[in-house]
């Protein structure tokens, strides 16, 4: 198993932590808030070190967090939030493995969403599709380019949709469609992978 190499993968702002221990690459582009507050890069740079730090930069407490789901790959994730911003928590046997933050205005924009995969000839090539949802979004609809979708529900304000990655010249995952309580369309977000460019298994 490896880290997938940059295969056009835009990172725009570093709100997304991935930590290396989990064995699998984490790619994310996370733009710049909305608002005119400091940039999430600037935020990051600006807050402590150590894990936690995103959350801890957006005055988020790591210690009250509520674990919404678990991924097939064995890790915990848990939401924390405040009324400006909102995280995303991972942990692996009781340690983090990863954490996406953002305001509540991005998030509503899409920029709360992580790709990961697994690359390598003796990976399971598992992909992983987890994010933030604003706050009126019960159900997300992942989009493919083949004009199919598969919905989740939305559990404590973070969803997850988990398969493998995309076989050459196969449908793949080019966004999501967030859906209110009601039914109601409540906009689109695309995902932070540019087309097609996800790690394709070659084997």
């Amino acid at each position: 198993m490896r880290h997938r190499q940059s295969r056009g993968i835009a990172i725009a702002a570093a709100a997304t932590v991935a930590l290396a221990a989990t064995g699998v690459a984490a790619y994310t582009a996370v733009g710049a808030s909305s608002n005119s507050q400091s940039s999430p890069i600037e935020v990051l740079k600006a807050g402590p070190a150590g894990p936690g730090r995103l959350a801890q930069a957006y005055n988020l407490s790591v210690t009250a967090t509520t674990p919404v789901f678990a991924l097939r790959n064995g890790e915990t994730v848990s939401v924390v939030q405040n009324a400006h911003a909102k995280c995303l928590l991972r942990s692996s046997e009781g340690r983090p493995a990863g954490e996406t933050c953002d305001t509540l205005a991005a998030i509503a924009e899409g920029q709360g969403i992580s790709v990961t995969d697994e690359c390598g000839a003796s990976s399971d090539h598992l992909m992983e599709i987890t994010g933030l949802a604003p706050a009126a979004v019960s159900t997300v609809r992942l989009d493919s380019s083949d004009d199919t979708y598969q919905s989740t529900a939305v559990v404590g304000g973070a969803f997850k949709f988990e398969g493998t990655n995309p076989q050459p010249a196969a449908p793949y995952p080019t966004g999501v469609e967030w859906v209110a309580s009601d039914g109601a369309d409540a906009g689109t977000a695309p995902l932070p992978v540019e087309g097609e460019r996800f790690c394709i298994p070659t084997s």
